[in-house]
């Protein structure tokens, strides 16, 4: 099993969201909203100075679902390329 975090600006949202939608209808996620913080592209802060913000979307899906789902981001990112996606995996165990 896989616990994945894709962090991206909320411009590509709803791209995402399609391209995950594509890889299955209904996909079950938790949003993370109003993410502040810095990577190697311009701050997301939410400000006057930094208007932007990133989410961040957390997914627990077996290893090869996980595997399309990045693949899927992938390509988001493919076409939009100075906005900072980013995907993580983690393996994990459900323990209740």
């Amino acid at each position: 099993m896989t616990r994945l975090e894709i962090i991206a600006n909320n411009t590509v949202e709803e791209d995402i969201i399609e391209a995950l939608d594509a890889v299955e209808e209904g996909f079950y996620y938790s949003k993370l909203s109003a993410v502040h913080g810095r990577g190697k592209s311009d701050p997301r802060k939410g400000d006057a100075i930094w208007p932007e913000e990133n989410f961040i979307f957390i997914i627990y899906c077996d290893d090869d679902r996980a595997a399309e789902y990045a693949n899927a981001v992938k390509e988001v990112k493919e076409r939009f390329d100075g906005e900072g996606i980013k995907v993580f995996a983690l393996p994990f165990q459900q323990i209740l």
